[in-house]
């Protein structure tokens, strides 16, 4: 499935039909933390980074990149 392509809006409707669906849910009487299934957790997560990378493209072709390097923590030795 290629993601690129695809429109922020394609992409959250994805990840609604993927929720939506009793097959990618947890059975209840299973005692998990999760709501979803293995396979349902690994295609939002790809979902959901997809439209990160999208929004994060968005952003740079407007001119207003954000800078994800991370937390850099704290710069000083003094405690």
């Amino acid at each position: 499935m290629n993601l690129n392509n695809k429109t922020t809006e394609e992409l959250l409707a994805m990840i609604q039909a993927i929720e939506n669906d009793p097959v990618n849910q947890m059975p209840k009487d299973k005692n998990s933390i999760y709501l979803y299934t293995p396979v349902a957790r690994k295609q939002l997560d790809k979902l959901s980074m997809a439209v990160a990378n999208n929004q994060a493209e968005k952003r740079r072709l407007a001119g207003n990149p954000v800078v994800a390097d991370g937390y850099s923590g704290r710069q000083s030795n003094r405690r």
